[in-house]
């Protein structure tokens, strides 16, 4: 698992007790002072049993509860130490002789490290806060805090029962009394937008919580939100809308303040949007690698941070080019009789760019942009008309990298340019670059291209970017009279070109190992298994593993 760039729940468990103490889930069926005796009304997103933990559910006791907890964390996590977490419903929505004796017991049950009772900022009365102060003497006590929004107006529509301002007066009396805060947020809460949850983020930040739980909107079925949604379908985030989001938030919190969580888990049988194709610890890594590849890190946006680049294992090619050994795929980015090479014979010579360029204005799509010798060879031709190139990669730091390490001082001044400002101008070339996941970037698309550079390094390697799905996308945005140039050429490529109604034709270069396939539009089928990626949310791994049982 790929280290997380954020100070994790996991690892302020470290910092603070030297191991991870892994929540086990008890709900104490408490209620909550927003439904009514017969647990009707509560938050509209909000499900009968109060969110309820998945491995409790056909639990009877607390004490049973807790056993099977423990047992599957020990099994799934080979966890040692626990936090009790109370966790459906509101954890303080009694009266405190209840909840003293209620905890002391639970308490009593396991050698339990800390505490941590779910609840909301209207159930925090004075004598609770004290005995909250007093059981904070004995173990480490944490309020899960439910604030969600501090947007007035959704508080309102989501039937919350609270204002913005008591979840801030919650927060203030909560520190005051010298209990740890995890605040819990939700992103996607319909009307709401960006601007909505990084204000709720800097509230928080600002009245300084120990923790942040963040989580998309899930609709859930028989809620009250159900309904509203059955009547009007608004926007759900999907995998890569909610990680971009995400992303976005952790950078503007600063690094003292943990991020306890980012996502949530809810049966598939109980959900109705939105419904994802990634595993819950598939999105984590996804999350993680694509925040590592892009160079960002938690608070990036708010302090200004050193940029530390890891020495690259580098080699000079043929034509003098230098390339990078790729520590995740194990190769180099570029074949051995040089990245200039390529770029000028297979990708700008193959497409006629030059040639197209004396004619009109040209608009590039480039597709793993990786040191950027496709598109700087492109930008520095002589040229009558405009260049215009998008540029696609998951690997912003690549390019740093690529402009201490590529000797012409031009092509490096624009690569930090492109690293800095994600842009590059001049009087007649334009760039855009795009630090995202090919496949969703390519869903956002607003325009047509007439040249396609996909340089898609190996093919086992980079499956999500040479699928049947994938090239279906790609036909989408190229125009009529477009070419494309692949850099692999492989049989398994062909046949999902094929598929996909392209017809093409191979280059190679002479006495060099640099080869190309020049594709256009046409008509073509193929009955051959290819990759195949049909929620383009696959690893590349999995897609080629499911290629390889399709052919057994």
């Amino acid at each position: 698992m790929i280290q997380a760039p954020y100070f994790s729940f996991k690892n302020y468990m470290k910092e603070n007790y030297g191991n991870t103490l892994h929540s086990i889930p008890i709900d104490l069926d408490l209620g909550c002072p927003n439904r009514d005796t017969n647990g009707i009304g509560g938050c509209t997103f909000c499900p009968s049993n109060g969110a309820r933990a998945a491995q409790t559910l056909d639990t009877n006791s607390v004490q049973e509860q807790i056993q099977k907890a423990i047992t599957f964390s020990k099994n799934r996590y080979k966890a040692k130490e626990f936090m009790l977490y109370i966790q459906a419903y509101t954890g303080t929505f009694t009266s405190v002789i209840n909840q003293k004796r209620v905890y002391s017991k639970l308490l009593s049950l396991y050698n339990f490290k800390a505490i941590s009772i779910g609840t909301r900022p209207d159930c925090l009365n004075k004598k609770t806060l004290e005995y909250l102060k007093e059981l904070n003497e004995q173990i480490d006590v944490y309020i899960d805090l439910g604030v969600q929004t501090l947007n007035d107006t959704t508080l309102k529509r989501i039937n919350r029962g609270h204002d913005a301002s008591c979840s801030i007066k919650a927060i203030k009396k909560l520190k005051e009394y010298g209990i740890k805060v995890f605040a819990h947020i939700i992103v996607g809460l319909e009307k709401e937008t960006r601007k909505d949850w990084l204000h709720t983020v800097k509230e928080l930040v600002k009245h300084e919580v120990d923790g942040i739980k963040i989580h998309n909107l899930h609709i859930i079925k028989n809620t009250l939100l159900h309904k509203e949604y059955e009547k009007n379908k608004f926007k759900t985030l999907d995998e890569y809308e909610y990680a971009q989001e995400l992303i976005y938030l952790i950078r503007n919190i600063p690094k003292n303040i943990a991020i306890v969580r980012i996502s949530t888990d809810t049966p598939s049988s109980d959900l109705l949007s939105p419904i994802w194709h990634m595993q819950k610890g598939q999105f984590v890594e996804y999350v993680n690698q694509q925040m590592i590849y892009a160079g960002y890190t938690q608070a990036d946006m708010i302090s200004k941070q050193e940029e530390s680049l890891q020495k690259e294992n580098t080699f000079k090619l043929k034509d003098k080019s230098i390339t990078v050994w790729d520590k995740i795929h194990k190769d180099y980015y570029h074949p051995k009789s040089g990245a200039l090479l390529q770029a000028k014979e297979a990708f700008i010579k193959q497409s006629k760019l030059k040639e197209k360029l004396e004619k009109k204005d040209i608009d590039l799509l480039d597709i793993g942009f990786g040191m950027g010798y496709n598109s700087l060879c492109s930008i520095f031709l002589e040229k009558k008309h405009k260049l215009n190139i998008t540029a696609i990669d998951k690997n912003r730091v690549i390019i740093k990298t690529a402009s201490k390490l590529i000797e012409d001082e031009n092509y490096s001044k624009v690569l930090e340019e492109i690293f800095e400002k994600y842009s590059y101008k001049d009087e007649f070339n334009s760039l855009n670059f795009i630090v995202q996941d090919a496949r969703f970037a390519l869903k956002n698309l607003e325009k047509k291209f007439d040249i396609i550079y996909l340089d898609s390094f190996l093919h086992n390697l980079n499956a999500s970017l040479l699928s049947y799905d994938f090239f279906k996308l790609l036909k989408s945005v190229l125009k009529s009279d477009g070419v494309m140039i692949c850099s692999q050429t492989n049989h398994i490529v062909k046949v999902a070109l094929a598929k996909a109604n392209f017809v093409y034709e191979e280059f190679s270069l002479e006495k060099t190992d640099i080869k190309a396939l020049v594709i256009k539009h046409g008509i073509n089928s193929s009955d051959e298994v290819c990759y195949e990626d049909g929620y383009l949310v696959y690893r590349d791994k999995q897609i080629v593993t499911n290629k390889e049982q399709q052919s057994l």
